[in-house]
């Protein structure tokens, strides 16, 4: 009986730390979700310059190496990845020191089961040559992957001139210090007139904005539509689930992505 009482109680103990952990993540969650008080009205962008034909895809960060993507295939159907043009060679690092790893782009698509299946969403680090994004479609090609399925984000310059001439899917990244207005009204009206700029100039299938622009992104431009990336957690935690509730309540985001053990399987 003393045993029973013992294991009972270890086990009420068990349930409500893990019921407290759920509560507390919850309104954690909830809280970052938090609206920002608006310095002006909100900008009347048209839904989309581009009909959204993507597939609906859970997305997860920085898939740059073939074991990678294969620990990561039954779970996701979107892979970011980067491509990093270095010493005549395309490859798949988001910096020199990956690149040391010499891992190109077939070789992540060879990793997937089902590589034509995914959606592709390709950080550009730099600047690419016409040529070079033609590599990315030959070998996308050769595993039979459309070209609706990739998506190319690359900041404002040559290469998404590029990308648009192509008709290819560009996602645009928003600029430097977007969320960073100091609460002063004319600076958040340059901020927005600069982002607004680049929208109409380029045209982009999405913008794409690390989380922390989210709130801005969506008090100044709500229809635009939006690519998240919350990279900051690399390990298991209920508060992904929750923040991918909370962007599926918003039709404008048209993906959300998130990391997943970064640090550990490479």
């Amino acid at each position: 009986m003393r045993t029973y009482r013992i294991i009972l109680s270890i086990g009420v103990l068990l349930l409500a730390c893990i019921f407290t952990y759920v509560s507390f993540m919850y309104v954690y969650t909830d809280h970052m979700f938090a609206p920002i008080t608006p310095l002006q009205a909100p900008n009347a962008l048209p839904v989309a310059y581009h009909d959204w034909i993507i597939p609906q895809s859970f997305f997860i960060h920085r898939v740059n190496t073939p074991q990678r993507a294969h620990r990561k295939d039954q779970k996701f159907n979107g892979f970011e990845i980067d491509i990093l043009s270095h010493q005549g060679k395309l490859l798949v690092a988001h910096d020199l020191i990956e690149s040391k790893r010499n891992v190109q782009i077939e070789d992540i698509f060879a990793a997937v089961k089902n590589p034509a299946e995914k959606v592709w969403w390709l950080d550009i680090k730099g600047e690419l040559s016409n040529e070079e994004i033609d590599t990315i479609l030959r070998f996308a090609t050769q595993y039979n992957i459309p070209a609706e399925h990739l998506l190319f984000e690359v900041a404002p310059g040559d290469t998404a001139k590029r990308i648009n001439k192509k008709k290819l899917s560009l996602l645009l990244p928003l600029p430097d210090g977007f969320d960073e207005d100091q609460n002063d009204p004319d600076t958040r009206a340059q901020l927005n007139a600069k982002a607004f700029a680049l929208w109409e100039q380029y045209k982009p299938l999405a913008v794409s904005a690390s989380f922390g622009k989210y709130a801005y992104l969506k008090a100044y431009f709500p229809n635009i539509p939006k690519a998240i990336y919350y990279s900051a957690t690399q390990r298991p935690s209920i508060k992904k689930i929750f923040m991918q509730r909370h962007m599926a309540q918003d039709p404008s985001v048209k993906i959300f992505m998130t990391d997943e053990y970064t640090w550990i399987n490479l």
